[in-house]
């Protein structure tokens, strides 16, 4: 069955077509979604991108420091973490696991 879809940049009727054979406007509602949301992708990684150069965390600021003192106490203080974090979500499992 053909599409007939009026353009709505030039009015020409146009049959089976992605883009207006007189003006070149995109007419396919599924190509235009599919634009927008490479679009939104690409915006959001731009801006997640843009954040982590602004703030990066602690331990990614200052795990390549050129004195070895401080790498050394940066990555002590992040395994001390991960230690704390996990702890922390065994408990949270048992808690769970519990009460089911």
């Amino acid at each position: 069955m053909a599409s007939h879809v009026k353009c709505p940049n030039c009015g020409v009727y146009n049959t089976n077509e992605e883009y207006c054979t007189q003006c070149n406007t995109l007419l396919s509602y599924k190509k235009r979604r599919e634009l927008a949301f490479a679009q939104d992708k690409k915006d959001r990684l731009e801006r997640e991108r843009l954040q982590n150069e602004a703030s990066p965390s602690f331990y990614e600021k200052y795990k390549d420091h050129k004195f070895l003192i401080v790498r050394v106490f940066v990555k002590i203080t992040h395994s001390i973490w991960l230690g704390f974090m996990t702890i922390g979500v065994f408990i949270a499992w048992l808690i769970t696991a519990i009460a089911a």
